[in-house]
C-alpha cells in the first residue's frame, strides 16, 4: 500500500500551506528522510522530508496550490507497486486530533471546581493585622 505525503501542521493555527516547490519529480526514487518538497506558511518555509522511500508517484499539489493541513499532497509506492492506487488520495481528512497529534486535548474534560484561571503565582499570603 503507498504512503502518503501530507500538508503538515507546522503551527499550531496554521490552516493552511503553499507548495513552493517540488524537489522530486513523480517518477523519481525518494529514500525516507530525503527533502522531496518545499512548504510556505505565513510564517515559515520548510523542506518536507519523505516519510517513507520509495518512488514518488500521483501528485496532486501543484506548485503555488494552497493546500489545508491534513490533505494528501503525493504518494509515495514501494518499488514493486508502481501504479499506486489513486483510491487512497480519496480518503477523508484525518481528524482534528491526529492531525494535531499532541497537541489535541485528549477529549472533554469535566470543569474545575477551583475556576478556570490558574493558581500558582497568583495567591497572596494572607497577613494578621496590626493590633493597634
Amino acid at each position: 500500500m503507498p504512503t502518503t505525503v501530507i500538508m503538515p501542521a507546522l503551527e499550531l493555527a496554521q490552516e493552511t500551506g503553499k507548495v513552493i516547490r517540488w524537489l522530486k519529480a513523480p517518477g523519481d526514487a525518494v529514500r525516507k528522510g530525503e527533502p522531496i518538497v518545499e512548504i510556505e506558511t505565513d510564517k515559515v518555509t520548510v523542506e518536507i522530508e519523505a516519510p517513507a522511500s520509495g518512488i514518488l508517484g500521483s501528485v496532486t499539489a501543484r506548485e503555488g496550490d494552497v493546500v489545508p493541513v491534513g490533505q494528501t499532497i503525493a504518494l509515495i509506492a514501494a518499488p514493486g507497486e508502481v501504479g499506486a492506487a489513486p483510491e487512497a488520495m480519496k480518503a477523508s481528512p484525518p481528524s482534528a486530533a491526529s492531525t494535531w497529534g499532541r497537541f489535541a486535548a485528549p477529549g472533554p474534560t469535566a470543569p474545575s471546581s477551583r475556576g478556570t484561571f490558574p493558581r500558582r503565582g497568583l495567591r497572596r499570603r494572607w497577613k494578621p493585622r496590626a493590633q493597634a
